[in-house]
């Protein structure tokens, strides 16, 4: 697998934790994307109370502006600090003050073929992150521990529930920066953030990375065990949102099926293991609280969602949503060149 970054020291920092930390804007362009942020206003759809991408949007337009803004400050330092990388659609997210901001324990999806590539996340601090405002919590080696694992849509179940609280609470670390650093990290590698319990939003910008020669990949399951390898364009990222990634993509994208001949359940007696052989660390800090809400609320508009089970307070669910909102959702169908059915 051939290197992500330039620099030897920062390509070592990402195969052995996982993620690594850069400087990467200086205070004017910090302030570029703030303004640009501004200048468009704030993403429809968003209810001001989760940790919001812009592409949990409807609006594709809007998601499309955002891309450019934040591609027109970015690529010259991504052009300049990675190896040959394609810079898929980009966003900024917004953590507001609130108890439901947090984003609970997970991994990104998985977008290349990772037994032959790298697939990043460039996540670029606007504000100071720290402990009160919803800081990146890291854990290191996790991009390591189920190299198989195949992270999609309907998908195969998250193989870390058996010891999520015991990742959070022991082998986490927090990785505060100031604005203009940027933490770049693995999609395999398992992270979170607490809630924002400041007064004032927290942004981010970010983009994710993959080898220019790779395979651009999606992973669609029925929900009943079956998983499906799609190869997409980059505009299936601002045509869809959360909200209507049920739908799979076109069947002229369709590679094949996918096995789960490898899929398992991480278990204590495996974290041991792990710790034993250098690849999961014992951490000195934990987190203060739960990542999410104890109750279920909408993630388009933020009301209650009465007769919705109480999400996981430390995984949660970020695609929940009452049923006003689902009714308005399905009349903004995906564009028609990416909507299909599912493969059988």
């Amino acid at each position: 697998m051939r290197d992500t970054f330039r620099d030897p020291e920062l390509q070592q920092s990402l195969e052995r934790d996982g993620y690594a930390v850069l400087p990467l804007l200086d205070t004017d362009e910090v302030a570029r994307l703030r303004a640009a942020y501004e200048a468009l206003g704030q993403a429809p759809g968003d209810p001001h109370l989760a940790c919001q991408s812009s592409f949990h949007s409807y609006d594709k337009d809007y998601k499309v502006e955002v891309d450019r803004a934040v591609k027109d400050v970015l690529q010259p330092h991504l052009d300049e600090v990675f190896d040959d990388q394609r810079t898929l659609p980009a966003n900024f997210i917004v953590k507001w003050p609130s108890a439901m901001s947090g984003f609970g324990l997970h991994q990104d999806l998985t977008l290349v073929d990772e037994h032959e590539f790298r697939s990043v996340e460039v996540w670029v601090a606007l504000d100071d992150t720290n402990e009160r405002n919803g800081q990146l919590w890291m854990v290191p080696g996790s991009h390591t521990w189920l190299p198989d694992n195949i992270r999609g849509i309907q998908a195969f179940p998250f193989p870390f529930t058996q010891v999520t609280r015991r990742i959070i609470e022991r082998h986490a670390v927090p990785v505060p920066i100031p604005a203009g650093h940027a933490i770049v990290f693995s999609h395999a590698t398992l992270h979170f953030s607490l809630p924002n319990r400041t007064e004032q939003p927290r942004m981010v910008a970010i983009c994710d990375l993959i080898p220019a020669e790779a395979p651009h990949l999606h992973y669609f399951g029925d929900g009943q065990g079956h998983v499906d390898q799609y190869e997409i364009d980059d505009s299936f990222w601002t045509d869809n949102n959360p909200f209507t990634l049920w739908k799979p993509p076109p069947s002229s994208q369709l590679v094949g099926p996918v096995s789960d001949e490898y899929y398992r359940e991480l278990t204590d007696e495996d974290l041991d293991r792990l710790v034993a052989s250098g690849q999961a660390i014992e951490s000195e800090q934990s987190p203060a609280g739960a990542m999410n809400a104890a109750k279920a609320w909408c993630h388009r508009c933020g009301a209650p969602v009465e007769d919705a089970p109480a999400p996981d307070r430390w995984v949660g669910n970020v695609t929940l949503i009452c049923d006003d909102c689902r009714t308005v959702e399905s009349t903004r169908a995906a564009t028609p060149e990416h909507t299909g059915v599912a493969a059988s």
